[in-house]
């Protein structure tokens, strides 16, 4: 802080580098209001990928304890000057699971308002920094629907259940208490490369999921799982004739409702979809 507080005397833009997540950037905030730095000398960049601007010196916030319990401050602090319902806070969650660059700097710019604006801050659906973070939370939001949704389970040769999905968002944390209350007493595993997170559960009800952050070796090890049990290609196949029949047969482009399924289920999911895709 004292770095900060340094530059911040001197004048200086500053580029406060922190991680892309919710304590991350919580925790950077807090920092820059309890080294007084004027809103308009500093700017939060994603470690992710750092890209400076000219004249601005970087400073870099690294995870630590006292960096999360500053990140419990400053979202308590905020939460407590939106009064009651946490509307407000929750997308501040759901913004910083984006991938988005900027993502950093749009919270930071939000939470700031926030504490300024207080109560008011959910009538100001037109300003700027307000825009930019509710466009951030409904896409995660729509990423968090499409998880839910489009996530296949297979069954694998130790009784337990896995499954593999590449969202453009860090939903997993998000959506995994979902699917343990889905799949009651089954153990599961559910990972997201991408993201480097993987949800477990041990089929206790009493327990929650567990959220784990990988080491790249890891995750691309989970991600090439083959041992299935010995009934579950078999499923597959079966569930995959079973939607192929449903198809209306010789619609083309030319016929109405050809491109729903690409609509409601786009793309990027289908290499994981058994209905679609078969895994060799």
């Amino acid at each position: 802080m004292q770095c900060l507080a340094s530059a911040a005397s001197k004048g200086q833009q500053i580029a406060l580098v922190c991680e892309p997540t919710l304590e991350g950037v919580l925790a950077a905030t807090g920092l820059g209001y309890l080294a007084h730095v004027q809103e308009g000398q500093i700017r939060l960049v994603s470690s992710a990928c750092p890209q400076l601007r000219l004249g601005e010196s970087d400073i870099r916030l690294a995870a630590s304890d006292a960096a999360a319990i500053l990140a419990q401050r400053v979202w308590s602090g905020f939460a407590g000057r939106q009064g009651p319902g946490k509307t407000m806070a929750w997308r501040i969650v759901l913004a910083c699971a984006s991938d988005d660059p900027h993502m950093p700097e749009i919270v930071h710019r939000y939470v700031r308002l926030g504490f300024s604006a207080g109560q008011r801050l959910k009538d100001m659906i037109a300003d700027p920094n307000v825009s930019a973070l509710n466009n951030l939370a409904r896409f995660v939001c729509n990423e968090c629907e499409h998880t839910r949704q489009f996530v296949r389970f297979s069954h694998m040769s130790d009784g337990s259940w896995w499954a593999l999905f590449r969202p453009k968002a860090d939903t997993i944390p998000l959506t995994c208490q979902y699917f343990a209350t889905r799949m009651g007493s089954e153990r599961f595993c559910l990972v997201d490369p991408g993201h480097l997170c993987a949800a477990l559960y041990d089929g206790e009800r009493s327990s929650s999921c567990a959220v784990v952050r990988l080491d790249q070796r890891t995750a691309e090890g989970l991600a090439t799982r083959e041992d299935y049990a010995d009934d579950e290609r078999q499923m597959q196949a079966m569930w995959q004739r079973y939607y192929a029949s449903m198809q209306l047969p010789g619609r083309d482009k030319t016929h109405r409702g050809y491109d729903l399924r690409a609509h409601w289920m786009p793309k990027r999911f289908w290499a994981e979809l058994p209905e679609l895709s078969l895994k060799p």
